[in-house]
Parts: structure tokens; C-alpha cells; sequence
């Protein structure tokens, strides 16, 4: 479930089942609500403040994968492709594609890109990008990502070609905003210190353990930032990051309230709470190779055994939806049409 807590001003936001993906759509829907907004906050009036649960641990895109870091990230860096509300693939920094063959995939790279130090995006930055992960130069948790790439070409400025080793369906999922950004061409191993991406928003400061700031991207190609400042709060405790909502020094959290205190704030007449679905899904892994959990019975009899809909009442504060896969609803490929198995203790005794 995707749930947004929003301040008169600006208003704050929480994400409780919501996808990197939906957070940048959510901050569309700031951008867009902003200009309403009649009272200001406790803090500049041009500026956004977010609270995070943590520090971004790396902020450059070709490394970063926990949550606050590839929050920031979205915002900074563009990539190839990116998706959209219902996850199909559209152009960002490629405005077209060709795959001629399973194995071949050509993008055609679109002209007015550019980084935040004013250089125009090219295919030698692609390149430099996706060979610094592939040939080792950066150490990253993503490289096995794109193990499938065997060559990368750029036979100009705006065409890059890619080569697979062999047919791979996700490919160009893992090229979108969110698996990987692009960097300019020859940038420095500590690159993660001062990032420079070509998004919407650019790299002004990051405060370790306290702060991060990024201010608008004047010269970026898609939709201009209303917002001119964002700063990302780093406040460990969920308690603290509550108040702050409540006093209005802070105006959004993602993900970083419980459901107990998302309730909690229900009652504030100068809070709103905003819910729309997500992706974010929990569930029970069992170990085929062990002989109990071989057995379907079992299995079957484990998941009529469970009451969601209680624990999702009761611990989730109704802030949650039962899933019936990995698939979530709001995806082009989700099917309605899979077996499910609603509590029934009595079904679970009699499979065991």
C-alpha cells in the first residue's frame, strides 16, 4: 500500500508498500500540489524537507542500492529507459530503440540531455558508464546485473549498441532509472562524492548522518521542478521523524513510520493521509530440499493456516493488501486468474 501524509503547506508522506518507481511519481504529485498550498512551512518557503531512516550509503548510481540512496539517485541521474506508472518501458535518455535480434539492442540517444556541469549527454558516457561496472574500474553489487553484456559500441555520439552473450528478457528493465544512472565520461573513482547526473534535480551537499541537498536542474529536458530545494533529513528514530512531521520542520517520510503512528497522525487536522497501491510484498519462503516443506500438503495446509486479513487489520492498521504473487495488480502483466488460500483452519487441518 502506497500512503502519503501531507501537510496543509506541503503536507508529509509515507510509504508503507510503495516502489522506487512510485516514489518518483510521487514526487510529481508534490510538484503539481504545491502551488495550492496556502500556509508555509517552518522552514524556507522554496524548499522541500524529507525525512530518511538512514544515510544514503552511495550515491553513485552504478552502486547505490539501498532505499535512501536510490531515492536520491532517481532524482539526480537519468538512464536509457525508464518506467512507467504501469511499468512498461519509455524513453528518458534514448528516445528510441531497435532490437534486430534477441541478442542486439541499439539506442538512439535524444540531443538537449545534459549533465549538471553543462555538458551535453553522449554515448561515450554510456560507454564509460557500463564499461567502469562490466571491466572492474568501480567495485558494485550490480555488475553481476549486466554479466550478459558481452560488448558495448558507439558508433557516434547517439547510438549506443549493446551485444548480449545471450537472449535476456529483463534487459531492458535493468537499463531504466532506478538500476542505473549515467555518468559523465572519465569521471573519478570518488565520483559518489560530488555526483553529476543529468535528472531533474542536482547535487548541492551531503552532511554525513545529518543532511542531503539538492536543488532544481533548471536546464533538464523533461518537466522543470516546481520545488527549487529538496532536503533529505536524516533522522534515525521514528519517533523523532513523527514530531518533526507534527511540528512542521519536516514535510515528507517515505517508508520510515510504523502503521501504530501513521494512525496516530490520522487525527492531526494539519496532516493528511493519502493512500493509493504499491509493490512492496512480504511472505514465507520454504525449503523444498527439506522433506516436510517437499510436500505440497504442507505448504497448502501452512497457507490456509495464516490469517492475513487479521494480521493486515490488526499489526498493518489496514495500511496493507493481501498479494497473490510477486506481481503486483497495478502491473500490465498481472493475472487475476491464481489459486489463493483465504484462511480456513479447517482446510488446514484436514490437508495435515
Amino acid at each position: 500500500m502506497f500512503l502519503c501524509i501531507l501537510r496543509p503547506a506541503l503536507r508529509a508522506t509515507l510509504f508503507l508498500r510503495g516502489s522506487v518507481a512510485r516514489i518518483i511519481l510521487f514526487f510529481l504529485f508534490v510538484l503539481a500540489f504545491v502551488p495550492a498550498c496556502s500556509r508555509s512551512p517552518a522552514h524556507e518557503p522554496d524548499t522541500i524537507v524529507m525525512a530518511l531512516d538512514e544515510s544514503p550509503r552511495n550515491l553513485d548510481p552504478r552502486v547505490g542500492t539501498d532505499a535512501s540512496s536510490e531515492r536520491l539517485i532517481q532524482l539526480m541521474f537519468s538512464s536509457l529507459v525508464k518506467r512507467s506508472d504501469r511499468y512498461d518501458i519509455e524513453p528518458d535518455l534514448a528516445v528510441s530503440w531497435e532490437i534486430p535480434n534477441p541478442t542486439t539492442y541499439i539506442f538512439h540517444l535524444r540531443t538537449d540531455a545534459k549533465f549538471h556541469d553543462g555538458r551535453l549527454v553522449t554515448s561515450r558516457d554510456v560507454l564509460f558508464t557500463f564499461r567502469s561496472v562490466l571491466g572492474g574500474a568501480i567495485q558494485t553489487p550490480k555488475a553481476g546485473t549486466y554479466r550478459l553484456v558481452e560488448s558495448i559500441e558507439a558508433p557516434d555520439d547517439r547510438t549506443v549498441i549493446f551485444k548480449l552473450k545471450e537472449p535476456f528478457a529483463p534487459f531492458l528493465w535493468n537499463l531504466t532509472r532506478g538500476a542505473i544512472g549515467i555518468v559523465p565520461d572519465g569521471s573519478p573513482a570518488d565520483f559518489a562524492k560530488n555526483p553529476i547526473g543529468s535528472g531533474a534535480f542536482k547535487f548541492v551537499r551531503y552532511d554525513p548522518d545529518s543532511e542531503v541537498v539538492l536543488e532544481r536542474n533548471d536546464s533538464y529536458y523533461g518537466n522543470k521542478p516546481i520545488v527549487s530545494r529538496f532536503r533529505f533529513k536524516i533522522i534515525p528514530e521514528a519517533i523523532v521523524r513523527a514530531l518533526e512531521l507534527k511540528k512542521g520542520s519536516v514535510d515528507i517520510a517515505l517508508s520510515v513510520l510504523t502503521p501504530d503512528m501513521v494512525e496516530a497522525l490520522r487525527g492531526n487536522r494539519d496532516l493528511d493521509v493519502l493512500q493509493a497501491p504499491g509493490t512492496n510484498y512480504q511472505y514465507v519462503a520454504f525449503n523444498l530440499k527439506d522433506p516436510l516443506f517437499g510436500d505440497v500438503r504442507v505448504r497448502k495446509a501452512i497457507a490456509y493456516a495464516i490469517d492475513r486479513n487479521t494480521i493486515i487489520k490488526h499489526l498493518w492498521r489496514g495500511q496493507a493488501q493481501p498479494a497473490t504473487g510477486v506481481i503486483p495488480p497495478s502491473n500490465w502483466s498481472y493475472a487475476e486468474d491464481v489459486e489463493t488460500y483465504p484462511y480456513n483452519p479447517q482446510r488446514a487441518r484436514e490437508l495435515l
